[in-house]
């Protein structure tokens, strides 16, 4: 489909060292090279197959659009991994992938976030954020598919591997531009994306500690601390596009600081995805969207309050594990709406920030009473389902570890 001229042979004065075909042995820079451009297909491959059993033994519509987001990835640096070997006959094929993949990327894992935080996401405009990937894709595509061997020669030559425009004519000088308006739709589409991908997790933790007691594996913490590693492969990938890829080519070590880090944020973004098993579907739909309560009476809520302290301070009901606040606005014959509006509203904390608050308040007295006694034993007392969140909430509400506090007791006696 794609025909070099035959009569045209790239001249060595032209290409850059590493598309000089060289009888020397390979040597340890040719390794380094070949692992460089590799890794990156190699981490995305293994990840999309994990993402596809994992599928296979559940069905998971989060996880299905990371496999489409891997999926993708792997194409692109299979793409990278074909132009920085110098596979010169199957990069006009490879290319056209990349010039979708490259912009796709971004909005294909932003898809993959509303479809964790949203109830019902808007198919329509999802659809159209990867119009532009799409139309980069048949743009590239269709130029190859007119330009003569000696074109597709001479801006492989002239423009992928050296980044020239002056010596391009005719449909390589429109290529050229093609490629051009590649980089600008992914330079344009990142901000925003971000913007809205931290938004989206900001809101759907937010309505977790609202309606949760253990926030344990329900938030998208780690996700949304990803984003931020985002932002640091994003301005890589922005350095990489000012500096040219074919500035890679010749340097074997210049080439590992991007595979490295791309490597790493794919292989984040896999792990998270298949450790992520909680997410929007599992939120009730009666508890989506609280609101403040309508129509309630300053004298209604006082009771409610005065009924809460006590089923709180008598009952000890925040000792029971995974509590929500259905089932605490269901102990007091109430409903959510009005539970939310006392504790979120009028007290100014989260459901899941004053109920540990009186789990760590517990913890606290069960090891002044015992200092001896195995922390452990106290989280699992004090209501928390795991160490790790007793921990981090002991530390959050008492400004120092469990361990410490416990030496405090152990002198103080």
């Amino acid at each position: 489909m794609f025909d070099f001229d035959p009569k045209i042979r790239p001249s060595r004065h032209y290409l850059p060292k590493s598309l000089v075909v060289s009888h020397k042995k390979p040597n340890f820079a040719a390794m380094i090279q070949s692992i460089a451009t590799s890794m990156p297909m190699i981490v995305c491959g293994i990840l999309t197959a994990q993402l596809g059993l994992s599928l296979y033994d559940r069905w998971d519509r989060p996880r299905f659009r990371l496999l489409i987001f891997m999926a993708t990835a792997t194409l692109l640096y299979t793409a990278h991994c074909i132009f920085f070997n110098n596979l010169t006959q199957a990069i006009p094929f490879s290319d056209t992938l990349y010039s979708f993949c490259n912009p796709a990327v971004y909005p294909l894992y932003y898809l993959y976030i509303e479809e964790l935080t949203l109830h019902r996401p808007n198919r329509w405009r999802q659809f159209l954020m990867l119009v532009p990937s799409i139309v980069c894709f048949l743009a590239v595509g269709l130029l190859y598919l007119l330009m003569s061997g000696a074109e597709t020669t001479a801006f492989i030559r002239g423009h992928l591997y050296q980044d020239e425009y002056s010596t391009l004519t005719g449909l390589a000088w429109w290529q050229a531009q093609a490629h051009l308006i590649v980089k600008i739709v992914f330079a344009l589409q990142i901000p925003p994306i971000l913007i809205m991908g931290w938004r989206h997790i900001t809101r759907y933790n937010t309505m977790v500690e609202q309606n949760y007691s253990d926030t344990e594996d329900k938030t998208l913490a780690p996700i949304k601390s990803l984003l931020v590693f985002f932002v640091i492969t994003t301005l890589v990938s922005f350095l990489c596009n000012i500096i040219g890829r074919y500035r890679f080519a010749d340097s074997p070590w210049l080439l590992t600081v991007p595979s490295a880090t791309f490597s790493l944020l794919i292989l984040l973004i896999g792990h998270l995805g298949l450790r992520q098993n909680f997410y929007i579907r599992d939120i009730a739909e009666a508890v989506d969207k609280p609101e403040p309560t309508a129509g309630a009476t300053p004298k209604e809520d006082m009771a409610l309050r005065e009924r809460l302290r006590y089923v709180i301070d008598t009952e000890k009901i925040y000792l029971q594990p995974n509590l929500k606040l259905e089932d605490l606005a269901n102990r007091l014959n109430s409903n959510r709406n009005y539970m939310y509006n006392v504790i979120n509203v009028e007290m100014g904390i989260s459901f899941s920030e004053y109920i540990n608050q009186k789990r760590i308040e517990y913890a606290a007295q069960q090891i002044r009473r015992n200092p001896k006694a195995l922390l452990t034993d106290i989280a699992t007392a004090s209501g928390f389902t795991s160490t790790s969140a007793f921990y981090r909430n002991f530390k959050q509400f008492k400004h120092c570890t469990p361990s410490q506090f416990q030496r405090e007791a152990l002198e103080s006696q």
